[in-house]
């Protein structure tokens, strides 16, 4: 699929995790704090709960994982060595290889591994409504296509032609058709989500709808606050199916906080808000890259740093030519700040856009 593993670096300058990165869209996942956890989880990922929502278009099926059986590759092999090295004894690693499904979800977390990254799969698994199939959607996309992300993220949200569809081919009803998803599941792990990994906007969009669902407003509106600040590029829209109730490339946690017609007592967040509700979509990027360049240019270099690095990677800047700039910026404020890691980071990405686009 083109994707990738990716090392992060703290302002530390330790390595801190292996991120997967989703070659279509851009978005990225913890799948562990070590080489080995990653690896773990890439062998194990279809197994798990909601792994038909493994990308956001569909990978060809791997053959050597079709039957659901561990794969036993040479890597496979070597990231069970490290790990009985570090966290998991010889007879959790037996035990991992013969599990599947919820059972293997649950053996993960208590082992404390590939934790964002299994939680997600457990969260698409509570949004997935067994019923519809794709007989139904192929249907609802015919006549109601708009509405019919919107539907599946909140059952409740479905049309009376909607459910009628599927009491026809069912012939249940439609407190049985409703009762699918598991939202009390969601917000739990959405909660311990955002406590292990809060830059993960995923996990703070889903508990704060769940909340909004709750009709706890006020919880809802602090969850989408803090989503917010997280980049897009970590919203797995279309993998947990958001991208229903926002416009194109506009974040999950702004449109809800617009719709609840919230207003912020900070300036600078109200004015960050105004620039992501513009309708246009590389207005909206060139607003909120304007946005945060102006904070960075008044800050100290650990600030600025951060904010040099939103004003590229929050919503991603319009047009290519100012990435010259903003790694340039991040380069200096890094290194500045003795984050000499993220400095070379910066500088060897600076230095691709010079050989490759001549900027």
């Amino acid at each position: 699929m083109g994707d990738w593993l990716c090392l992060r670096f703290r302002a530390d300058n330790s390595a801190s995790q292996i991120v997967h990165w989703y070659h279509g869209g851009g978005d990225w996942i913890p799948w562990g704090d070590s080489l080995a956890e990653a690896i773990l989880f890439d062998s194990f990922r279809q197994r798990l709960p909601g792994s038909i929502r493994d990308h956001a278009i569909p990978a060809i099926d791997d053959a050597s994982n079709a039957t659901g059986d561990p794969a036993e590759g040479p890597l496979d092999t070597w990231a069970l060595e490290q790990l009985q090295r570090d966290s998991v004894t010889p007879t959790d690693a037996e035990r991992l290889q013969t599990l599947s499904g919820h059972e293997l979800a649950e053996a993960l977390i208590q082992r404390h591994l590939c934790l964002p990254a299994v939680r997600c799969h457990l969260v698409i698994d509570a949004l997935a409504n067994p019923l519809i199939s794709d007989e139904i959607l192929d249907a609802w996309s015919a006549t109601e296509n708009d509405q019919v992300q919107r539907s599946l993220l909140d059952n409740q949200l479905m049309t009376e032609s909607q459910i009628a569809l599927v009491q026809q081919l069912t012939g249940l009803t439609s407190e049985q058709i409703l009762a699918q998803q598991d939202w009390d599941s969601v917000h739990s792990q959405c909660r311990q989500v955002t406590r292990q990994t809060p830059l993960l906007a995923w996990a703070w969009d889903l508990l704060g709808y769940s909340l909004e669902r709750s009709d706890d407003v006020p919880a809802a509106i602090d969850a989408y606050r803090h989503g917010l600040r997280c980049s897009i590029f970590t919203d797995q829209t279309v993998r947990v199916r958001t991208h229903g109730f926002n416009g194109d490339g506009q974040k999950f946690s702004a449109a809800r906080l617009i719709q609840l017609a919230y207003q912020s007592s900070d300036p600078d967040e109200q004015t960050y808000l105004n620039a992501l509700s513009c309708p246009n979509a590389d207005e909206r990027r060139e607003q909120v890259r304007s946005h945060f360049a102006a904070l960075a240019a008044k800050a100290d270099p650990a600030t600025a740093h951060d904010l040099w690095f939103r004003a590229g990677w929050d919503l991603g800047a319009e047009p290519m030519i100012a990435f010259a700039e903003l790694l340039d910026q991040v380069t200096v404020t890094s290194k500045t700040a003795g984050r000499v890691a993220q400095s070379e980071l910066a500088q060897t990405h600076r230095n691709c856009f010079r050989d490759r686009y001549g900027i």
